[in-house]
């Protein structure tokens, strides 16, 4: 005896779902600071703004750090 059609639909196996492909990202190098990078940017910040030379020093860091 032949089966119903929804009997035929239930028994039947769906495909798989496909899977998205996900792209490897590399991860960044870390960033190496050099005293000189740091001592040039304090000292142009010291020349547009004048200030400490302990805060231009970090600020140049944080700078350099973020770019």
């Amino acid at each position: 005896m032949p089966k119903k059609a929804t009997e035929a639909a239930a028994t039947t196996k769906k495909p798989a779902a496909k899977k998205t492909a996900t792209r490897r990202t590399r991860k960044a190098a870390p960033v190496e600071l050099h005293w000189e990078h740091v001592a040039t940017r304090a000292y142009y910040i010291h020349l547009e703004q004048g200030g400490e030379p302990t805060e231009n020093w970090l600020r140049a860091e944080r700078e350099l750090l973020a770019a």
